[in-house]
């Protein structure tokens, strides 16, 4: 495995390949009118007179979404930056709302990377080069727009749908026997897919202006205990002659056990700032 595709696997896998310099600007309502500020139901956040049948079909996408305090996941994954590939085995951890942890581990099980991203900070050490890095959590705008947070980071890992991206202005088509929903935010256009238990297979996210795509698919929902949880998470990024191509299995999920998030730094290893 070359040593400098991994180094910037350890950033792209914690990243997931998704929201590459995906631009966002205000946020425009159906028609560039903006949405009436007509008083939302207090339980959902929905407000159920624009229209019953799309209230209620966000609502329950919104009730079909993980929830969590903990959430412990080891996974098998294939890593494509251009063309490069790598296959590696991560270990997740998760604090909802608090922290994500992530362990890293390529050949013979050994080590090869480990990271922690809260809502503040970014901090991975990178065991092949025997380097520390920590960043502000806005570090990650180099990456990305400073609309992405950590809640949007959660979201992705776990299927749900993108905080702040389903509003009142959000199009829901209930044609099909897969529901499709459609957000407008400035250039990027927001589209989700629904499967018939309100579950979100097909994440996508597409700014044609400036030639940028992620399309983010989820399978093999299993039953942790009583919520669904996508086993395959399948994510595909494009921007301009940049692509990241990202394929997750999950061997384990856990939700709600005790977790630990060890984070520590050898004396010997050179910290960058």
């Amino acid at each position: 495995m070359r040593r400098d595709i991994l180094s910037r696997s350890v950033i792209v896998l914690l990243l997931f390949g998704f929201f590459v310099s995906c631009k966002t600007t205000k946020a425009v309502g159906t028609g560039g009118m903006p949405p009436k500020t007509v008083p939302a139901d207090p339980g959902t956040g929905i407000n159920p007179t624009v229209n019953t049948a799309r209230a209620e079909k966000l609502a329950a996408v919104k009730s079909n979404e993980i929830n969590f305090t903990t959430l412990s996941g080891k996974a098998k994954a294939a890593l494509n930056i251009s063309g490069n590939s790598n296959d590696v085995t991560m270990n997740i951890r998760m604090k909802n709302n608090e922290a994500i942890w992530v362990s890293i581990t390529a050949i013979a099980g050994l080590e090869v990377a480990r990271a922690l991203i809260t809502p503040d900070s970014v901090r991975v050490i990178n065991r092949l080069e025997n380097v520390y890095i920590t960043k502000p959590f806005s570090y990650l705008y180099e990456f990305t727009n400073n609309k992405i947070n950590f809640a949007t980071l959660q979201s992705v890992l776990v299927g749900n749908t993108i905080t702040g991206f389903i509003t009142e202005s959000t199009n829901v088509d209930l044609s099909d026997a897969q529901v499709e929903l459609k957000s407008s935010i400035g250039s990027l256009i927001y589209e989700l897919m629904l499967n018939d238990q309100n579950k979100v297979v097909q994440s996508n996210l597409t700014d044609s202006g400036a030639a940028q795509s992620l399309v983010v698919n989820y399978g093999d929902f299993q039953a942790i205990p009583q919520q669904a949880f996508p086993h395959s998470i399948v994510m595909k990024s494009q921007a301009k002659n940049k692509s990241i191509n990202l394929d997750l299995k999950f061997t384990k999920v856990e939700l709600d056990v005790p977790v630990e998030i060890p984070f520590r730094v050898p004396d010997r290893y050179t910290i960058k700032n």
